[in-house]
C-alpha cells in the first residue's frame, strides 16, 4: 500500500506548536513583554538549546518573532496573528459541529423519554 505524502499546512504547524506545554508557557511569558532567550530559560527544567528549539518552532508557526536589539535578540508575539486566527476559526468550526451533534442527541433522547 502506498502512503500519500502529506503537506504540512500553517494550521498544522500552529496546532503542533501549541500542543506542547513548554511552548504555551513561553508564549505566555512573551505575551507579557518581549524577552531575551536567557530570560525565557529561567525556571524551565531544560537547557538553553532546548528552549531555543522551542522558540524556533514557535517562530516557524508565526506565533513569535525574533527582533534584534543591539547584540541581543528579543522574542515577542508575532505581529501578524494569521496563524492564530486560522486556528481559532478551525476550533470554532469544530465546536459548532459538536454543538449541533449534541443538540441532535438531546432532541433524540427527549423524544425517547416522551415515547415511554
Amino acid at each position: 500500500m502506498r502512503q500519500r505524502a502529506t503537506k504540512t499546512t500553517r494550521l498544522d504547524r500552529t496546532l503542533a506548536a501549541l500542543a506542547d506545554p513548554t511552548r504555551r508557557r513561553l508564549i505566555e511569558r512573551v505575551g507579557r513583554r518581549a524577552q531575551r532567550p536567557n530570560d525565557l530559560c529561567r525556571g524551565l527544567p531544560m537547557s538553553r538549546p532546548a528552549v531555543s528549539k522551542h522558540l524556533r518552532i514557535l517562530r516557524e508557526a508565526g506565533l513569535l518573532e525574533a527582533v534584534p536589539r543591539g547584540r541581543e535578540m528579543l522574542y515577542r508575539l508575532g505581529r501578524h496573528p494569521g496563524a492564530l486566527a486560522e486556528a481559532r476559526a478551525y476550533l470554532a468550526r469544530v465546536s459548532r459541529a459538536w454543538d449541533r451533534a449534541l443538540e441532535a442527541f438531546k432532541a433524540f433522547a427527549e423524544r425517547e423519554d416522551d415515547d415511554r
